[in-house]
């Protein structure tokens, strides 16, 4: 089992001032993004373990942001998935249907 990655260009009258969005998914739902912009960083969908530690009460899930910094995309892909069972391990992802 491994994440996988779904990119998807902008679309639209005005898509040449709009960059692409790097999607995670596990088991086909999405749980974070690397962002577009250089260095590239990796960001999650986690459940929160309390439903107020963030200031909102509405939603049971919150964006962190790892540690590292890639200065290519294949460099991210290829991290998280060398680091699978740790970020699992680690963190309650929250799976979110496109």
């Amino acid at each position: 089992m491994a994440f996988t990655f779904k990119t998807k260009q902008p679309e639209g009258k005005w898509k040449s001032f709009y960059k692409p969005t790097y999607h995670i998914k596990l088991n086909k739902k999405e749980v974070g993004l690397i962002n577009a912009d250089l260095p590239h960083k990796i960001r999650l969908q986690i459940i929160k373990t309390d439903l107020n530690e963030d200031g909102n009460p509405n939603c049971s899930w919150k964006w962190i942001t790892l540690k590292k910094e890639s200065s290519n995309l294949q460099e991210a892909k290829d991290f998280l998935n060398s680091n699978f069972e740790a970020v699992l391990r680690q963190y309650n992802l929250h799976l979110q249907d496109d």
